[in-house]
């Protein structure tokens, strides 16, 4: 018979959630924005470029030493001042007044920002219970998915009201609600509370082997299930971040309107919720994780097959785009809860920021390397095969992420028959 979940134990679920969408409406917020920002101050292409990147460059090294930092000084205070100093940064934009400086400052809530989202993933894996990584990972992806729905909307209103100085304002006042609920409803697990049984036992090897915390992530990124998580987590930001940076241009070559994107967005978003929110987000409950990431590969794979194949059939091109976002929203939604479950499920409460801290590293790369590479791709067979014979941005990823799939689904059956 199950049992019903403490009034504490439901409020910290509750609370932990809170601090998810806070956080992420921090980035879901700003994406829109932060490049017209930039241009207002008088950056040319290059400038906005930078200013773009600047966050992501800086993330990625934060999110390694953020992981180390929450598994030595705890989730709670480092999650309350991440959400006070990403207000103090996301102000410094409204009051930057030149280039340098708005980069500088973007710079800096990188750090801020690749310390803080990881805190808040460890605070959030710490309260899943063992045998429901999966139906809460759920539930948490489907609060990330409302805030990148929310976070878009709310900052096009705002800057169509008074400019994007009030999105700033708006954003930093979130943040220090984000600190107060944290400071409020929630407090660190602790190691003897773990419904882990392995957890004493790592941390008594950990300290008899005097292990380094560079030795540990080692550790952690060695193991299999890890492994395929961080690989299909990967392929997974390389296609969303594809899609972000060339959906508008296949909008408009169907020629549909470009704010169409936006409504294709809108779906992808919608769907991922409620799949997040189906049992089968469940699956990496019942030992079947590695299935389910290499079935969410797979979908997106078809997604952005069909998205690429729109082009060739324009008077049919609204109706399969909008097919097509939903199949990518199904995708992310079956494999968002198997990979941060994977993970979650790999580490214990003395490790699990760090195991965190490299599930966000592969966030980023992929995130960060995927337009960029598929771009290069496209340009160059541009440039040999002419515009009309080229690449299509979708093409490769597809591709990438297909492959990433049959990866995980063999190396996952392979592990399954060792261990049988």
């Amino acid at each position: 018979m199950a049992v019903a979940a403490s009034p504490d134990r439901a409020l910290g679920v509750r609370a932990a959630g809170a601090a998810l969408f806070l956080s992420f409406m921090d980035v879901t917020t700003l994406v829109t924005i932060v490049a017209g920002h930039a241009a207002g101050l008088g950056a040319g292409a290059l400038g906005v470029g930078l200013a773009v990147g600047a966050y992501s460059a800086t993330n990625l090294p934060a999110n390694v030493v953020g992981g180390i930092l929450l598994d030595r000084l705890g989730r709670r205070r480092l999650t309350v001042l991440g959400f006070l100093l990403n207000g103090v940064a996301v102000l410094g934009y409204a009051l930057a007044t030149s280039v340098p400086l708005f980069i500088l400052i973007r710079a800096f809530h990188g750090i801020v920002g690749g310390v803080h989202v990881t805190a808040v993933f460890a605070m959030a894996g710490d309260r899943t219970r063992a045998g429901r990584a999966g139906r809460s990972f759920g539930r948490y992806g489907a609060v990330i998915g409302t805030a990148w729905t929310v976070g878009p909307a709310l900052a096009a209103v705002l800057t169509a009201r008074s400019g994007t100085a009030l999105a700033f304002q708006v954003v930093a006042a979130l943040q220090v609600v984000g600190a107060l609920v944290t400071l409020l409803f929630l407090r660190d697990v602790r190691v003897d509370e773990s419904r882990d049984p392995t957890a004493g036992a790592d941390a008594v090897a950990e300290a008899e082997a005097g292990a380094s915390s560079a030795a540990v992530m080692r550790e952690l990124a060695a193991k299999p299930s890890v492994r395929r998580a961080l690989l299909a987590t990967i392929a997974w930001m390389a296609a969303v971040g594809t899609l972000a940076a060339f959906l508008r241009e296949t909008v408009v070559a169907v020629g549909l309107a470009e704010a169409t994107s936006s409504a294709l967005f809108s779906v992808y978003a919608l769907i991922a919720a409620l799949v997040m929110l189906s049992p089968l987000a469940n699956r990496v409950d019942r030992g079947a994780a590695d299935g389910a990431i290499g079935a969410g590969l797979g979908t997106i794979a078809v997604a952005l097959a069909l998205m690429a194949a729109a082009e060739a059939v324009p008077a049919q091109g609204f109706a399969v785009l909008m097919l097509a976002s939903a199949v990518f929203g199904a995708g992310y939604g079956v494999i968002f809860p198997a990979v941060a479950g994977a993970v979650s499920l790999a580490a214990t409460t003395r490790t699990r920021g760090r195991a965190f801290g490299l599930f966000n590293v592969a966030f980023s790369v992929g995130l960060a390397l995927g337009p960029p590479a598929v771009g290069a791709l496209v340009a160059g067979t541009d440039a040999v095969l002419g515009r009309t014979g080229g690449l299509h941005p979708f093409v490769p990823v597809a591709v990438l992420c297909a492959v990433a799939a049959v990866v995980v689904a063999r190396s996952g059956r392979a592990a399954e028959a060792t261990i049988a």
